[in-house]
């Protein structure tokens, strides 16, 4: 399963570290950054559009994928929380 997570620049480095750490346990399988993509106004370069299109195909491929009703589900319990 794939999670885009916008960090706080001062938090970088301690996100880093833990995200690391879980690697390390074998929580993660494996992570990359694809760059600043949630900055409002400001434009994605091509090869990070690429990154993630590439990155979401392989995800498909390998069934880590949601349907619309799944997802219509984890928002509404998400909306149920707040």
């Amino acid at each position: 399963m794939t999670y885009y997570i916008n960090v706080k620049p001062s938090n970088l480095k301690d996100f880093l570290q833990i995200i690391k750490s879980l690697r390390n346990l074998g929580i993660i399988d494996s992570f990359g950054s694809v760059g600043d993509l949630a900055r409002e106004g400001e434009p994605i370069s091509t090869e990070d559009l690429i990154s993630v299109l590439e990155y979401s195909r392989k995800e498909v491929k390998e069934g880590n994928v949601l349907s619309s009703e799944e997802v219509k589900k984890q928002v509404e319990n998400w909306m149920r929380r707040q």
